[in-house]
């Protein structure tokens, strides 16, 4: 059974929407609210796999409700119900997971229902596999800047080269590492007898650390190579690689994984610790999250404009030279029957090539234009 609750001022709606989930025998309403009174107190003690949200209520705005309700409960699905189509870029940015439009069919209604239900059953196999693991597990994050978390407390390293070297090894987890590339690295350029004193310090001191943290004899020595691993463990980076090499074809039953995936991308690798050495894997990273974003855009472009046009934007401020993506917004803007949007971003993007790429538009751009001219004019 999906646990679930309905927030709505409006007394009719509650009662409609009620009715229609009633039609829905694996839908559990536990409990029904007419203001947001009492509704983060209860989710303190209780478990709720969805959330059905009105946005636009007296007391409260249902954005800055279901930011709260993820605060207390970070698992439980979103659906915003609602007359207001203006929210709904804002409502996917809180990973909701659908936006109804009222008044609700009966056929829109079962296309969520699907949803949800093979999502809160991925998520459920999620938990079950996960509940042993031990709190005190590290938590390493990697995306715009490197930071070890224990506990909730940041980890301090003894020096900032201490904490490179950390990083170093973890960028090449599992993988030997010959001691002079290692050197070269870290230490370009300078006195090799020197680095070599100083990687051994901060080894001494790094093996300190990682004691402390649980990690004994992590670090070994053979051949002239380190080799560096971590057992068990929680990155960012590493938990987005894995599940997005995992995910080969988007559909109902993972896209909602490969969203919360690339949510873990808050930044480029290790951006702002300035290592030379993470550049390359700083653009493999950004190369994943490109790949995976275009294939959530192809999975959304066939029914659902408002989050295609999410991912669009958050894909070109990645790569904001994408002729293609460009077009695509442009497209959708005006599918949508927005043109004053897309002539905007037409011209923000004539803008920037001039600037940075000292370019002009090409011949499809200037007929795609005029094409928007002529339509505008018309209507």
């Amino acid at each position: 059974m999906i646990k679930t609750i309905l927030v709505d001022d409006e007394d009719l709606s509650l009662f409609t929407l009620e009715k229609k989930l009633q039609e829905f025998p694996n839908i559990h309403i536990i409990k029904k609210y007419n203001s947001q009174e009492h509704v983060l107190s209860d989710l303190k003690t209780t478990h709720v796999d969805v959330a059905f949200l009105d946005i636009e209520m007296a007391d409260l705005n249902g954005l800055d409700l279901a930011e709260a309700i993820l605060s207390i409960q970070p698992s439980i699905q979103i659906v915003f119900v609602t007359a207001h189509s203006e929210y709904a870029i804002q409502a996917f940015e809180l990973n909701s997971i659908d936006y109804l439009l009222k008044p609700i069919t009966t056929k829109r209604l079962l296309k969520t229902i699907n949803r949800l239900t093979k999502i809160v059953e991925v998520c459920r196999n999620h938990e079950d596999r996960t509940e042993d693991i031990s709190t005190s597990v590290p938590y390493i994050k990697c995306f715009n800047e490197l930071q070890v978390f224990r506990n909730g407390q940041l980890i301090h390293f003894k020096t900032a080269k201490v904490k490179e070297l950390f990083g170093f090894f973890l960028t090449n987890i599992n993988t030997y590492i010959n001691r002079d590339i290692l050197i070269e690295s870290l230490w370009p350029g300078q006195d090799y007898k020197k680095s070599k004193i100083h990687l051994h310090t901060c080894l001494s001191y790094l093996r300190k650390i990682l004691d402390e943290l649980g990690y004994s004899n992590c670090i070994t020595f053979s051949n002239q190579s380190y080799f560096f691993t971590l057992e068990p463990i929680y990155c960012d980076a590493i938990e987005l690689k894995k599940t997005l090499q995992s995910l080969d074809k988007l559909d109902v039953t993972n896209i909602q994984i490969a969203e919360n995936a690339v949510k873990l991308y808050t930044g480029e690798y290790m951006e702002l610790n300035r290592y030379d050495w993470a550049f390359v894997e700083a653009q493999a990273y950004q190369n994943h999250m490109l790949i995976s974003l275009d294939k959530i855009i192809n999975y959304y472009q066939l029914n659902d404009d408002s989050k295609t046009l999410f991912y669009l934007q958050t894909y070109l401020r990645l790569n904001p030279y994408s002729n293609e993506k460009i077009k695509q917004k442009i497209n959708l803007l005006v599918k949508m029957e927005d043109r004053f949007e897309a002539i905007k971003t037409y011209h923000e993007y004539e803008q920037l090539l001039l600037k940075d790429l000292e370019i002009g538009l090409d011949d499809s751009f200037v007929e795609l234009f005029n094409v928007l001219i002529s339509t505008a004019e018309r209507s």
